[in-house]
């Protein structure tokens, strides 16, 4: 069974947006475990061994990457067992709603060595002031590209190509489901690697792109189409646009392999814009591009840096933790789980 992979929140325009609670939505819940401790204590890797213990299992896993460095996770999320392990840090603090009863704090930091960590109290200070200011730059930059991108509006829907092209998406549609339940993810996210796309999307699901252009979105299209996938009771995920998350960039019906919306950058498969936007004269396309990549890409830097100072504040927590008591953690929670190998398997 495929894994599949999102980002939980973004770095965008308006800071960070942060969409954690859709990780696994309360409806649903049946088990969470809420991830505590500093950097290098070991979240993202209790979590990933997690779930590569359930994609052993045959389980279906849906992974959350961290937008301030895509190779390490916020979250994994076992939806047929309706749990789900995930960090509940800033700038994304969550603790316990049902604490015992349904939902466990998991304080990774009980394992450091806090008296020798109080040595570098100044530097993590000092630190965490420029891994702050960093993203500050970062969200100015941000802004600055979404103006520029509202600045470019290179086209209009036009409303009968509206009109036309949601009939022909909305026949493929069922005509009813279930709950209807609605989940807010990212497919991509700005990180220190740049614009990163993680959600790859099963070979068999159907795909229904437009080529979005700098300045068009289909906003119109989007609403009215997700406005009848609502109303026919169809699970979705919604997969939010990673510089201005109040547009929907994708429209995801997992349970019906389904993809509606804006295609990925030089996709040859997709519509053409002209299919649905009047594009308008485009004298300063080529300044409003340059300009809308070069603040992009001061973002990204901004984000890098950060990402370099975090892995400077990681050093002194890694130096003093236990990893024993560490794996003894992991273990209780795979056990739990039903996902702890048999003696005659390999560890993890």
């Amino acid at each position: 069974m495929q894994a599949i992979h999102y980002f939980p929140g973004g770095n965008t325009a308006g800071g960070f947006c942060s969409h954690f609670g859709d990780i696994l939505p309360a409806p649903v819940r049946r088990r969470m475990f809420y991830l505590k401790g500093g950097p290098g204590v070991g979240k993202s890797t209790l979590m990933r061994r997690v779930g590569e213990a359930a994609e052993k299992a045959g389980l279906e896993v849906e992974y959350f990457h961290c937008s301030s460095d895509p190779d390490s996770l916020d979250a994994v999320c076992l939806p047929q067992k309706g749990a789900a392990l995930m960090d509940g840090t800033a700038p994304h603090v969550y603790d316990p709603v049902l604490p015992g009863a349904r939902d466990t704090l998991v304080s990774l930091g009980d394992f450091l060595d806090e008296k020798a960590l109080r040595n570098s109290q100044e530097e993590l200070q000092e630190t965490q002031r420029q891994i702050s200011a960093r993203f500050a730059r970062c969200y100015h930059y941000l802004a600055a590209a979404a103006q520029v991108r509202k600045a470019a509006c290179a086209g209009e829907e036009k409303p009968a190509a509206m009109r036309a092209l949601l009939k022909e998406w909305t026949d493929v549609l069922p005509l009813r489901g279930g709950e209807g339940r609605c989940r807010q993810l990212f497919g991509e996210a700005f990180t220190p690697a740049g614009l990163v796309r993680r959600t790859e999307f099963p070979k068999e699901t159907r795909r229904f792109d437009l080529c979005c252009p700098l300045g068009c979105h289909p906003d119109g299209l989007m609403k009215r189409l997700g406005d009848i996938v609502a109303a026919r009771g169809l699970d979705r995920i919604e997969l939010l646009d990673p510089l201005e998350p109040e547009h929907v960039r994708q429209l995801y019906l997992p349970g019906h392999d389904l993809l509606f919306g804006c295609a990925p950058e030089n996709d040859p498969d997709a519509l053409p814009p002209e299919r649905l936007f009047a594009l308008k004269p485009r004298e300063e396309e080529r300044f409003d591009q340059n300009a809308y990549e070069l603040l992009c890409q001061r973002a990204v830097e901004q984000l890098s840096a950060a990402k370099a100072l975090h892995d400077r504040l990681e050093a002194p927590y890694i130096r003093c933790m236990d990893f024993l008591k560490w794996q003894a953690k992991l273990d209780r929670i795979l056990e739990e789980l039903s996902l702890l190998p048999s003696k005659g398997e390999n560890a993890l």
